[in-house]
């Protein structure tokens, strides 16, 4: 019994753990950097793909970590780096749109909470056509430049879990260690 337990509560994690899709729009490794506390604004970055026949749109962002969450983009103008709010982004049928560090980002203003590294927060992406794609946005440290590896590690500890749950059905003797792939 305790592990159907063990397992019930897994899958929450698991289930933010791959990419979020609806109407053919898939979001994934979606991450932020850790914030010093919530008085500056926070970032976000993910990958945004479209596999739909047509062209979608991603029209705003909400979540409950910041009062805003707004699409903006960083360019050299000058030789000085400006951020700036950016339209909407048109995302054609089979293109991949990434929100990365020195290009479009989700900038959080009027942070809620510190944004805490190693931790997550939801955020709902809105679409012109696929409507609303929720996702979950893993917390990097604060000088990150790519998205943190917990993604991975959920898929590996879910693996370990099973290979554990099959060994005692087969009678075999459990074995508890510290490793882990």
């Amino acid at each position: 019994m305790r592990h159907i337990v063990a397992t019930l509560a897994l899958l929450p994690m698991l289930a933010f753990a791959g990419a979020a899709l609806a109407g053919g729009i898939e979001v994934e490794n979606a991450w932020a950097r850790a914030s010093i506390g919530t008085e500056r604004p926070g970032v976000a970055y993910m990958t945004i793909r479209n596999s739909g026949a047509a062209s979608d749109r991603l029209l705003g962002a909400k979540t409950p970590v910041s009062k805003r969450a707004m699409v903006h983009e960083s360019l050299m103008k000058d030789g000085v780096m400006k951020m700036r709010p950016a339209e909407d982004i048109d995302i054609a049928p089979g293109a991949t749109v990434m929100l990365e560090p020195g290009g479009l980002h989700l900038m959080l203003t009027f942070l809620q909470k510190k944004l805490v590294e190693d931790e997550s927060f939801a955020l709902t992406l809105t679409f012109e056509h696929a409507g609303e794609v929720m996702v979950d946005v893993m917390i990097a440290g604060m000088g990150a430049k790519k998205a943190p590896h917990e993604h991975h590690e959920h898929h590996g500890e879910q693996k370990h879990h099973d290979q554990q749950m099959h060994k005692e059905h087969h009678g075999e003797q459990e074995h508890h260690d510290n490793h882990h792939e």
